[in-house]
């Protein structure tokens, strides 16, 4: 048994979204402000015993519904209108008054002999075709028609709708829960203590993002203590070392009675003798001792770090390790909780929700916590074949490299929460890697997991994304930015090297996302000529050339193999949806076709300029530059650069002082696209 799906409707960033899960572990990742914490706190608030909706619960874009609903109440009000059409509005109205609603679908196996007990109520279809069951957790009206009328029947007339309902909405809504038939729509409302009820199928545990843990001298939030103490809470009482412990407690607290009494004796006899001769008189008192060994483990054990000489106090040990051992300890203990208590019936299956585990955590320790998860996982399942469901919300790059990219489920386990500008706003979106389809798929996937491996899975958290073909163009894109876009500077972007061979692989995936992405490289001409029968190639320039090499252009963006379609394409050509395609473009009578030539004739009245500084001899800024220094620009742009002159041109070209000789300019095509990716239209 487990969850296949959780759908959100209404809940705060959450207009409508539904989330497939896997049956170990689920990633849901995605940049900041983009719903993920929201859906966690609509599961627990769905399912917890003590959680309650409020106003605040309601997302932004049911304001406006509100008011589109109070306006069709108003006119099933109207003078004239048939009680036909007065019928149809206040069924309108029970339909379209705004909900909050969270949806669990769960399936289950007939073949695996699953007690179905818990279950059943929920269950409204038992075709042998069918084995699943949705449990609707619904914030409604308990009476929609009176929603409005005790809204115009308020005191004070100045108070608007939105205003009104937040100050009344537990007044007027209340949490029910159904049972529905995702084929149909069929509702079974389910009464009395749905909330016990649902946590008999499923238990939900939470380990949050912000844990309460310091690494000050003295701390008193000892994630070791606490750790270890809940799991032992959740101990195996049958166990024989638990037993033995209990006995050896229950011995020490007998002797220490005795001393206890011995110690005291002194002191109760003054007692007695205080009241002999007045009216009070003080009853006799006995001294018990008594060891809970839970209180014994949390308060009375003190964990300590191995050292060479002295052992440490675990308030000594770094943020990064206590965080680590603390989520493991807690993962364990709801493990133990819902295995001991098989017997007792409490759940069928065990869902664990694990927010931004990455806390504190440098990056070798993040690929261990999600590897020792996925182990904690597979040893519970394979000792005592228990069902356990991880939800895993992350900005880690390290976590969703080492879980979410796996060489047998691909990237299925990635959920990817993004927020996409609408015309009214916002939207959050979330796109099932499971439904990514990959042209060559194994070619490429194999390609984009070791790409995203070892380098660059950021992606997945990035604000926007750039492309770039080589290290010239990575190392002083932050330069470029700052001059040609600089609120970009206040944005989180993923700049991504990829080569011009490869940037093309990214293809379905970045489609896939959704994220704005720019996509500069090179325009690659080549001349094609007879040789005999054989065909050959050779690198030339812009001018002369007469098609691209450069898969991206000829697969992707603009889609075009020859250098005269590149050269004419208008601007829109090279935009598809939310990616851009830079590429080198006429500027001063000149196409280059690489980066370096392009900056250099973007730039040719500067390096040929001079500087002129007192009691000094006149400085020609190309002189600064070691591949320009003996070469006459004025007559030709050099176009060919070993690595090892780029990486030169690409240093002298950071660490040119500015500020003393003038300023460089950026390309125009990198410029454009720069300026174009900065908008988010």
């Amino acid at each position: 048994m487990k969850i296949k799906k959780i759908e959100v409707k209404n809940f705060r960033l959450l207009e409508e979204v539904i989330c497939n899960l896997e049956a170990d572990i689920t990633l849901i990742v995605g940049k900041n402000n983009t719903g993920k914490t929201s859906f966690f706190e609509a599961i627990k608030l769905a399912t917890s015993t003590d959680g309650k909706f409020i106003f605040e619960d309601f997302s932004q874009s049911t304001y406006a519904t509100f008011k589109a609903v109070y306006s069709k109440y108003l006119e099933s009000k109207t003078d004239g209108i048939t009680e036909e059409d007065r019928d149809g509005l206040e069924k309108q109205l029970i339909v379209e008054v705004p909900k909050i609603k969270i949806n669990y679908e769960i399936q289950y196996n007939k073949a695996n002999n699953e007690s179905l007990v818990e279950l059943s109520e929920f269950i409204t279809d038992l075709e042998d075709a069918r084995n699943d069951a949705t449990i609707c957790i619904s914030f409604e009206p308990k009476n929609t028609l009176k929603v409005f009328q005790s809204f115009e029947n308020r005191e004070d007339k100045t108070i608007e709708l939105i205003e009104y309902l937040h100050k009344n909405i537990n007044f007027l809504y209340e949490t029910v829960c159904y049972a529905i038939d995702k084929e149909s729509d069929f509702h079974r409302k389910i009464e009395d203590s749905f909330k016990t009820k649902i946590q008999k199928v499923v238990l939900f545990e939470n380990i949050k993002a912000m844990r309460i843990l310091d690494d000050t001298k003295g701390d008193t939030n000892n994630a070791l203590s606490l750790g270890f103490s809940n799991y032992y809470n959740q101990r195996d009482k049958n166990n024989k070392d638990v037993i033995e412990l209990e006995t050896a407690l229950k011995s020490v607290s007998k002797d220490l009675k005795i001393k206890y009494n011995k110690v005291l004796e002194s002191i109760q006899t003054k007692l007695q003798k205080f009241g002999a001769k007045t009216p009070i008189s003080i009853p006799p008192i006995s001294i018990d001792s008594k060891f809970d060994s839970e209180k014994v483990i949390k308060n009375n054990i003190q964990y300590l770090y191995k050292q060479d000489e002295i052992d440490l106090p675990e308030s000594y040990n770094g943020l990064g390790y206590s965080n680590l051992i603390y989520m493991i300890l807690e993962l364990a203990s709801f493990i133990e909780k819902f295995k001991n208590s098989k017997e007792e019936k409490l759940s069928n299956f065990l869902v664990v929700l694990i927010e931004e585990p990455e806390a504190h955590m440098h990056p070798q320790m993040q690929q261990v916590f999600i590897n020792q998860v996925t182990e904690v996982v597979k040893d519970a399942k394979k000792d005592t074949d228990i069902q356990i469901q991880v939800i895993i919300t992350t900005h880690s790059s390290h976590i969703l490299s080492e879980s979410g990219i796996d060489t047998e489920k691909g990237f299925n386990r990635i959920r990817y929460f993004n927020r996409l500008t609408t015309k009214t706003g916002f939207k959050i979106t979330n796109q099932d890697f499971n439904n990514l389809k990959i042209k060559n798929d194994e070619r490429t996937f194999r390609f984009l997991r070791q790409y995203l491996t070892l380098h660059k899975s950021d992606l997945f958290f990035a604000d926007k994304v750039i492309l770039v073909e080589g290290t010239t163009e990575r190392m002083l894109l932050p330069q470029m930015i700052k001059k040609s876009a600089n609120s970009l500077c206040n944005e989180y972007v993923s700049i991504l090297e990829v080569g011009g061979a490869y940037a093309h692989s990214f293809k379905e995936m970045l489609e896939f996302i959704n994220v704005r992405t720019l996509i500069i490289t090179d325009i690659d001409s080549a001349q094609k000529h007879q040789d005999g029968e054989k065909k050959k190639t050779r690198k030339c320039k812009v001018d002369v050339g007469e098609f691209t090499t450069n898969y991206t252009l000829i697969k992707w963006l603009p889609n075009k193999t020859t250098i005269s379609d590149l050269t004419s394409c208008k601007v829109k050509e090279k935009i598809k949806d939310n990616i851009c395609v830079a590429y080198q473009t006429d500027e001063n009578g000149f196409n280059a076709r690489s980066f370096e030539d392009a900056f250099i004739n973007t730039n040719k009245k500067f390096f040929l300029s001079e500087h002129i500084e007192d009691g000094e001899e006149n400085l020609v800024i190309k002189n600064e530059f070691s591949y320009l220094k003996n070469k006459d620009i004025s007559k030709e742009i050099p176009d060919k650069f070993t690595s090892k002159q780029k990486t030169e041109f690409t240093f002298d070209i950071m660490s040119f002082d500015e500020d003393k000789y003038g300023e460089w300019k950026v390309p125009e095509y990198i410029n454009e696209g720069l300026f174009w990716l900065a908008k988010n239209d």
